[in-house]
């Protein structure tokens, strides 16, 4: 599974986080400030907002967890 960056847009602190093949991640708890992390309003998901990624599925037919 692919990995990537995520840069927490509160604390600024940084992890390592799988990029899913078939869903789109709508939110994430930072795991250094335990912060509720949502994706940016024009974006699909938390990676695509916060990472050094795009999520494979932002295009159609994608799932939101």
């Amino acid at each position: 599974m692919v990995k990537a960056n995520f840069v927490c847009p509160e604390c600024g602190g940084k992890e390592k986080i799988e990029v899913p093949e078939n869903v789109c991640v709508a939110f994430k708890i930072c795991k250094h400030c335990g912060k509720k992390i949502s994706a940016k309003k024009d974006s699909c998901c938390i990676i695509c907002s916060y990472s050094d990624k795009k999520c494979p599925v932002h295009k159609d037919g994608h799932k939101i967890i």
